[in-house]
């Protein structure tokens, strides 16, 4: 019997890159494939990037190039393959999608579309939720997965249509070992993202550990991803002011290796974010908890829920400098506080951010009972 079919399809205009691919529709896609039993194919746009990450982890998944990098093209793919397209897969609800959505309707009125929404509550509410056409569009959707409670219950709301609770999950792809997990944590706080963007709020971060270093002697700071350009002089800044803080804020560039990088967040006791928004779940959250990460985060759409309520992290107000630097000097300090927070971490990533399982949501979402 032939295998159904799933899809993934780029933004108009885009293409996705290595490291996305590792990422919750990646995930999704291997899981379709390794556990039922579909045929999974990226459909990329044009693109001269490399992908070893297909090859080492995402086995059995397919990759697409199209032969231009337009909206053109991909409506020509649906055209060409509506016939193996059971499952097309979209992420974000973006309104360049509407004439894919309508080409695949037509060609595929039978098929299922699935939206990884992965939006905060910010970005749904600026979509033309009344219009017409774009309600039409939603409409469409055999299932939508939301990556937190707020947002979900917010895009259900002004949307109209059925939302499933998906979170970003996790999967070991690389077979890392967590072991003696508490045994080897150092007095570490991590981030891990691109590191300086507008977004990611990292300076502060830096204020903060700044503001406590002098309390807490024996920690350290440690950022992992690539330096955006326009945040090398606030580093540079910051280390001139803060010499005596040198080898102990630490930024390691990009990690790509796997294993390398969960080591990173097993050997730190603290992960933190300091964003000023997030779309859905952070992929990071998920790599925290699995790692027993006691979690401290600004408080986007999802913060509250990555800390289990307060079970295994604290939260403060975007933008607050005192607070967080108020929120290390207490929580580096307490290290009962720490190992139940990280062992808490760890049962609740088993329990709800799990990708095997998050997948198997989602395919239940979609044909219910029918495991193939």
């Amino acid at each position: 019997m032939k295998k159904r079919g799933a899809y993934l399809m780029s933004t108009p205009g885009g293409c996705w890159n290595n490291q996305q691919l590792m990422k919750d529709v990646g995930i999704m896609l291997y899981m379709l494939h390794k556990n039922h039993g579909f045929r999974s194919v990226v459909v990329n746009g044009k693109s001269d990037r490399d992908y070893p990450y297909l090859e080492k982890y995402l086995r059995g998944v397919e990759m697409d190039l199209l032969p231009e990098n337009n909206l053109e093209a991909q409506v020509e793919y649906i055209n060409s393959h509506a016939a193996d397209m059971d499952l097309l897969i979209l992420y974000g609800a973006y309104l360049q999608y509407m004439p894919l959505v309508a080409a695949y309707k037509k060609a595929r009125p039978d098929g299922k579309i699935y939206l990884w929404a992965d939006m905060n509550i910010g970005w749904a509410s600026r979509l033309p939720h009344t219009d017409a056409n774009y309600n039409k569009f939603l409409q469409s959707f055999d299932a939508v997965g939301a990556g937190c409670r707020a947002t979900q219950k917010y895009i259900a709301n002004k949307w109209r249509v059925p939302v499933g609770l998906v979170r970003n999950g996790w999967y070991n792809f690389a077979n890392v070992n967590f072991d003696n997990l508490f045994e080897r944590k150092e007095n570490i706080i991590l981030t891990v993202g691109r590191i300086g963007s507008d977004q990611k709020r990292n300076e502060d971060m830096l204020a903060a550990f700044a503001k406590v270093a002098e309390d807490l002697p024996d920690w350290k700071l440690k950022l992992v991803g690539t330096i955006e350009e326009n945040f090398k002089p606030y580093i540079r800044s910051y280390f001139t002011e803060h010499t005596n803080l040198r080898g102990r804020v630490i930024f390691t560039g990009l990690i790509e290796d796997k294993i390398a990088l969960m080591d990173e967040y097993k050997r730190a006791k603290i992960f933190c974010l300091t964003s000023n928004m997030e779309g859905g779940t952070p992929n990071v959250t998920a790599e925290a908890l699995f790692a027993g990460d006691y979690i401290i985060f600004s408080d986007f759409d999802a913060a509250q829920e990555a800390t289990d309520g307060g079970k295994c992290g604290r939260v403060f107000p975007i933008y607050d400098v005192d607070a967080l630097a108020k929120i290390f000097r207490e929580v580096c300090a307490d290290e009962k506080l720490l190992l139940d927070g990280g062992r808490h971490a760890v049962e609740f990533a088993r329990r709800e951010f799990d990708a095997e399982h998050i997948v198997a949501k989602i395919h239940y979402l979609l044909y219910g009972g029918d495991a193939q």
